[in-house]
């Protein structure tokens, strides 16, 4: 049976590309870069700089390796017709296409008491978690059975992605289809749908032109249409309704790849109101780089982010953001104090529930020892953990702080969301030390959910499977990129695998 990389393939059959040998080069280079020790170091934290969002790419491989596959690379490009690349001068709309089945996997783990060694369960049915999940990628929910994730095909385990795939799932994440993406289409953005079938996400055409691409039948078809000048690189979207959508875009179109490249762009705050025909661009201050926007109403919006003042080879001040509010629907932006006693961190992340109700994932580090399983790390700024932030005028003023528990050592949560007021989840991943066949991991996946808006969290931790699956890396749990709850009681999450992985943990509660 076909499985994912096949139907894309499949998909993908009429596209034009280089002939069999130069792809013979290329494939040899990836397998001796793959075959090269690439596992991760168990007791590496996460130090600056990492990506800003999701995809986590691979170690760097050895000094000959990179050189035979810069070969085989120079190899691949001289026996491509070199052309200009094409360019959208008009909306594109693809042919509707049906969704192909991918291959079930394993069957999830199903939580029971003293199995998942929860410090309390969340509903009565508890959490799952299933190892044949799509690529690593981009996930969205608009409802607590419909999610879509944007998949990352790059084969290679280090290199830029490639997110030109689309999964969907109808059944609350236990079972997932591919979809076509039009040709020379990659997602620079997660899909924001404004009900369940009507979805829009920044793109890039040819890899170099920025798209809006939208959908109105759940990823069926798709429209693509050419940014105006001025609207750069879309890296945020939410959409309000299927034409009235806000975000953040990079000041160019220039191709940027998450991480530094973001923090000194100049990021514009963008909004439009029919679908993406005509936008409405805002400059953020010149000293400011805006990393994540929240606007709970259609005039009151949130933003944060780093200062773009900094040193290349030290990156921006983790400890110290830039917090903006606006009243007009970001046309104007007002500079409020940021609060004392965290950071942004390399994961600046803000959610609102309503006009006064919001939250952020704040980064606290400092010189000292953080130990683990394996050993530890000392030394300036080796303390690193997350924190959450509350507030209750907006955004305004941050005046509590909360903090995990001992139960989740050094959290570093990569998400944030929050269905009401009081409820809130923090996705991501902890100093708690697993094994997986014979991979041995100083950290692991974890999901904190507080039911009394920070002031007492609980621990969700998963059973790993006994040896490592099928289009996984061992390291592929320790770690959960986003985290999606359209309900209280009804999440799905998905976790960070290397690039060229072909599956991803799903994590999901449904109660």
């Amino acid at each position: 049976m076909p499985d994912e990389i096949d139907l894309l393939r499949e998909f993908r059959a009429d596209t034009p590309g280089p002939d069999a040998a130069a792809w013979a080069r290329a494939r040899a280079a990836v397998a001796l870069a793959e075959s090269a020790d690439a596992a991760p170091s168990p007791g590496a934290r996460r130090q600056w700089p990492r990506a800003i969002r999701r995809i986590h790419v691979g170690r760097v491989t050895k000094g000959q390796v990179r050189v035979a596959a810069a070969a085989a690379l120079v190899a691949l490009v001289a026996t491509t017709v070199l052309q200009p690349p094409p360019t959208l001068t008009a909306p594109l709309v693809s042919a509707w296409q049906p969704a192909r089945q991918l291959p079930s996997g394993a069957a999830g783990i199903t939580a029971k008491a003293g199995t998942w060694r929860l410090m309390g369960y969340l509903v009565a049915r508890g959490w799952q978690e299933a190892t044949s999940g799509p690529a690593p990628g981009l996930l969205t929910c608009p409802t607590a059975t419909t999610c879509y994730v944007e998949g990352d095909s790059a084969q290679s385990p280090s290199g830029p992605a490639n997110m030109n795939s689309f999964y969907v799932s109808t059944d609350g994440a236990q079972s997932w289809s591919v979809l076509p993406v039009p040709g020379g289409v990659t997602f620079t953005s997660a899909l924001s749908c404004a009900s369940v079938t009507d979805c829009a996400a920044g793109g890039l055409y040819s890899g170099r032109q920025p798209v809006y691409v939208s959908t109105v039948n759940g990823g069926h078809s798709w429209t693509v249409r050419p940014l105006p000048a001025g609207v750069g690189q879309i890296m945020k979207i939410a959409c309000a309704t299927a034409t009235a959508c806000r975000g953040l875009a990079s000041a160019s179109g220039k191709s940027m790849t998450p991480g530094i490249a973001t923090l000194v762009s100049g990021t514009r705050f963008f909004a439009t109101a029919d679908g993406g025909q005509r936008f409405t661009v805002v400059k953020f201050p010149d000293d400011a780089a805006m990393q994540s926007v929240a606007c709970p109403t259609a005039a009151h919006c949130v933003a944060i982010g780093v200062h773009t003042k900094f040193r290349p080879r030290e990156g921006p001040d983790l400890d110290h953001g830039v917090l903006l509010t606006s009243d007009d629907g970001g046309l104007t932006w007002q500079r409020d104090a940021w609060p004392k006693g965290y950071g942004p961190g390399p994961e600046p992340d803000v959610t609102c529930t309503d006009v006064s109700h919001c939250a952020m994932i704040g980064f606290v580090e400092h010189d000292g020892i953080e130990r683990d399983k394996y050993g530890y790390t000392s030394g300036k700024d080796a303390v690193q953990y997350s924190v959450i932030g509350f507030s209750a005028d907006g955004g305004r003023t941050w005046a509590r702080t909360s903090g995990f528990p001992h139960s989740i050592p050094y959290p570093l949560m990569n998400d944030l969301t929050c269905p009401t007021s009081t409820t809130c989840y923090a996705a991501g991943g902890d100093l708690i030390a697993q094994q997986i066949g014979n991979t041995y991991n100083a950290g692991s996946a974890v999901v904190a959910v507080t039911h009394d808006a920070g002031r007492t969290w609980q621990r969700v931790t998963f059973a790993v499977p006994a040896q490592v699956p099928g289009g996984m890396q061992g390291d592929s749990f320790m770690d959960i990129g986003q985290i999606e709850c359209p309900q209280a009681d009804a999440c799905v999450a998905i976790g960070i695998s290397d690039q060229g992985s072909t599956s991803t943990p799903i994590y999901t509660n449904h109660g």
